[in-house]
């Protein structure tokens, strides 16, 4: 069976909440790590094991790092949709303008990129479910940032005649240990989490905003797998855009729902929260999509992987603090 080679990967925003459950996954894989990150995100992963250069990844300090790989990952981003529209300028000149420095040193030296981008830059699709075709109509500047990212990757396979992949990632959930540190990321879930004691489940209207949910172990086989894919010989001198997505779609009323039903099992020690709707802090930002739902089937057979967690699964030990995750089947 042909192996590909041992690869020397490079990763951006090496020390964020997905970084830091999949290095260690890649490591394991056998690949060389090259790492950068500045440290300035919401979340900041350390691992001994894995030293980090402490740089912005567009500077020179780490484009000369990031070139001696023959392949990068690029998940470094100022992210959220109230962060990029409280400071557009600032954040496009990472989002945007940072990956196109970065995208000329891999030009230049002829590395392939995955890029992390977000279902977010399809904005209000005008048909469902969304699929790995379905056009990018951003609505926030997020959005539109995330956008111009996934055009620059598409235009940097066609400069360089080489294979890049965009990861189109939907709301991730879940949690991993590294050491004693048991890391999360703040998302509807972990908010209802936090809220359950108060005896009050904060939902912002009007609750029916849908999104997807996908685990962020199932995330991690998602990037091994593009991996794959672009050192393989499936990448060619084509872009492709994948769908990290597990199409288990809840709304923000369903999800309250179910924690609302768990509690009784998982916290018996405090009263039943009650869901109440509150003002939402992205309206007039954010696109509210009740039917929303994502099919990503193309992406599963063609990377030939498969989320292993489903919600229902996982909500024990996202709600009653279990420290482990739950073992893949």
């Amino acid at each position: 069976m042909w192996q590909p080679p041992v690869t020397t990967i490079g990763v951006t925003g090496a020390t964020g909440f997905i970084a830091g459950a999949l290095i260690p996954a890649l490591a394991a894989d056998g690949h060389e790590l090259l790492l950068v990150d500045d440290r300035s995100g919401p979340t900041t992963v350390e691992r001994p094991d894995f030293p980090v250069l402490k740089a912005d990844f567009a500077s020179e300090e780490s484009l000369d790092r990031l070139s001696a790989s023959d392949l990068i990952l690029h998940l470094a981003a100022i992210s959220g949709v109230m962060a990029c529209a409280q400071e557009p300028a600032a954040s496009a000149r990472v989002n945007v303008e940072g990956t196109r420095r970065l995208y000329e040193m891999c030009l230049r030296e002829q590395i392939p990129v995955a890029f992390a981008s977000s279902f977010a830059v399809v904005g209000a699709p005008e048909s469902l479910p969304v699929t790995e075709r379905t056009p990018a109509r951003p609505t926030h500047e997020y959005a539109r940032q995330k956008a111009a990212g996934e055009l620059l990757t598409r235009e940097l396979a066609e400069k360089g005649k080489f294979g890049t992949a965009v990861l189109r990632q939907s709301n991730v959930y879940g949690f991993y240990m590294a050491g004693e540190r048991r890391v999360t990321k703040s998302n509807v879930l972990e908010m209802f989490a936090r809220q359950i004691p108060s005896g009050r489940l904060r939902v912002n209207a009007p609750g029916t905003q849908r999104r997807d949910f996908i685990h962020i172990l199932d995330v991690v086989a998602h990037w091994q797998a593009a991996v794959r894919w672009l050192v393989g010989r499936g990448a060619s001198a084509r872009a492709a855009t994948f769908s990290v997505a597990s199409g288990e779609a809840f709304s923000v009323l369903e999800l309250a729902d179910r924690v609302v039903r768990s509690v009784p099992r998982l916290r018996p020690d405090l009263p039943v929260p009650v869901a109440e709707i509150v003002p939402n802090p992205r309206e007039g930002i954010e696109l509210i999509e009740p039917g929303f739902s994502i099919d990503p089937a193309e992406t599963e057979r063609v990377l030939s992987v498969r989320c292993a967690h489903r919600l229902d699964d996982e909500l024990p030990g996202i709600l009653g603090g279990r420290r482990d995750p739950l073992p893949r089947p």
